[in-house]
């Protein structure tokens, strides 16, 4: 019995012993996977850590990238604007030079003038000594420098022919002299903190003009032609609801433009008469104000103030193509055509009616406009607020003066052959087109309501705008 009991009880304990390793590899099986998850999880953890660094470089890397090529493109851009105002100053040198060679010629043709007239009146010293001889010949024999019978001496003669050749002579010079302006160029001044500062602009200077309009007694230039009719001044509403440029509406009609006597530039003539038809022309040049709401509505460049100030200031450092699109842009907003104004259309609206130099004379005076030399605080510095001085008979300012204006016309030089239904004289592939009414770095003569200046159309200057005209 006992025996028997030996071997069973050897194969429970065998049995308990399989079971008790079976559990311990069981466990130990466990906490193997346990342990390989653990390391499988370690593992993942510094994978992620490393690419989250070399994320963060790289975001570095990009930044410093993006930075980079903005300053190369800061760069860029004020090369660019370098190389435009190289430009301007090239453009203003050639249009120079154009000039000095075009006085160059008057100043020859003016020597040979005075050449012919000095030949003229020794021939007719000669004539009037031969006369006296054939009439007087025992008188003038025996006393050939005494009182002939005719009362008038010989020496007294050529005294007179002399005083004469003189007075000639100084009217050549005095002519040559106003031919010759003071070089100007292009103003880029980079800082305006030793300039006197401009004063504050008067209050309500845009008057509206009447209709119609009163007579201006007391200019010193008579009216020569009937004066233009203004039918009354608008403001086109655009599509955002904020107002256009104020427009005076001219009914048109006939007008003598330029000057038969071109005693000052031999572009302004021959006079020739012009009929208009209906039409309005802008009160006052385009300011920086309206011209930069086109800019940010379009993403045009912004022109230039040179230090000036912006605001209500005449827009300048626009070239003829900015002046025209600008006028395509408010047409598509006001429903009206805009455009700029022709040659004749700009002359007539400018003189008034009047022949003389400027619309109030024929001196500029003092204090009356902005020029090189016309006695106010921005002569050869800067513009002028538009509506700083007073305007002329119709009711426009700054037609003398401050900034010289872009016109659609192709720059001829002489009126031979222009039109006479006041339409702009235009050609294709034209050269330079032409700007009107002087400026504040010009002399005085420049402000003429007759005086032409030539541009190419690219040209981009601190001196130099436009006004609109619009279709009636």
């Amino acid at each position: 019995m006992a025996n028997a009991e030996g071997p069973l009880a050897r194969n429970v304990a065998l049995a308990r012993v399989q079971e008790e390793a079976r559990q311990v590899l069981s466990q130990s099986r466990t906490d193997s996977d346990y342990l390989g998850d653990s390391l499988d999880i370690s593992r993942d953890v510094d994978s992620v850590a490393e690419q989250t660094a070399l994320q963060q470089e790289i975001n570095i890397v990009r930044r410093t990238v993006q930075e980079k090529e903005r300053l190369v493109d800061i760069t860029a851009a004020q090369c660019r604007r370098l190389e435009d105002e190289l430009e301007d100053q090239r453009l203003a040198y050639d249009g120079l030079k154009q000039d000095l060679e075009r006085k160059k010629l008057s100043l020859a043709a003016a020597r040979e003038q005075v050449e012919r007239i000095s030949h003229e009146r020794n021939e007719i010293e000669e004539r009037y000594q031969a006369l006296l001889s054939s009439r007087h010949p025992a008188e003038t024999r025996s006393q050939p420098v005494d009182k002939p019978r005719s009362g008038l001496r010989p020496s007294a003669a050529r005294f007179l022919g002399g005083l004469a050749t003189g007075i000639i002579g100084a009217g050549v010079a005095f002519v040559l002299l106003l031919q010759l302006d003071p070089p100007t160029f292009p103003d880029f001044r980079p800082s305006i903190a030793q300039e006197p500062v401009a004063p504050p602009r008067p209050q309500a200077v845009l008057r509206q003009a009447s209709s119609p309009v009163a007579e201006d007694a007391g200019l010193a230039g008579e009216p020569l032609q009937a004066r233009p009719v203004v039918l009354g001044t608008e403001r086109d509403r655009l599509s955002d609801g904020s107002g256009g440029p104020l427009m005076l509406v001219l009914a048109g009609g006939d007008f003598i433009m330029g000057r038969q006597m071109a005693l000052l530039n031999d572009d302004e003539g021959p006079a020739h008469g012009v009929r208009l038809g209906p039409f309005a022309i802008g009160a006052t040049e385009v300011t920086f104000e309206e011209y930069d709401r086109f800019a940010r509505a379009t993403g045009r460049r912004f022109p230039g103030d040179f230090g000036w100030g912006r605001g209500t200031r005449p827009v300048v450092d626009v070239s003829w193509s900015d002046a025209r699109a600008y006028a395509r842009w408010l047409s598509g907003r006001s429903g009206r055509a805009y455009r700029l104004p022709s040659e004749s259309e700009w002359e007539y609206a400018a003189a008034a009616g009047r022949r003389s130099f400027f619309w109030w004379g024929h001196t500029a005076g003092q204090g009356r406009a902005v020029c090189f030399d016309c006695g106010t605080i921005w002569d050869n510095y800067s513009s002028a607020p538009v509506g700083t001085f007073a305007p002329n008979p119709l009711g426009l300012y700054d037609t003398a003066g401050n900034v010289m204006e872009w016109v659609e016309d192709c720059y001829h030089p002489s009126y031979a052959g222009a039109p006479t239904n006041g339409r702009a004289w235009d050609e294709a592939g034209c050269r330079f087109r032409v700007a009107r009414g002087g400026a504040f770095n010009k002399p005085a003569r420049s402000m003429h309501a007759t005086a032409r200046h030539r541009f190419v159309p690219e040209t981009r200057i601190n001196a130099l705008g436009f006004r609109l005209a619009r279709d009636e």
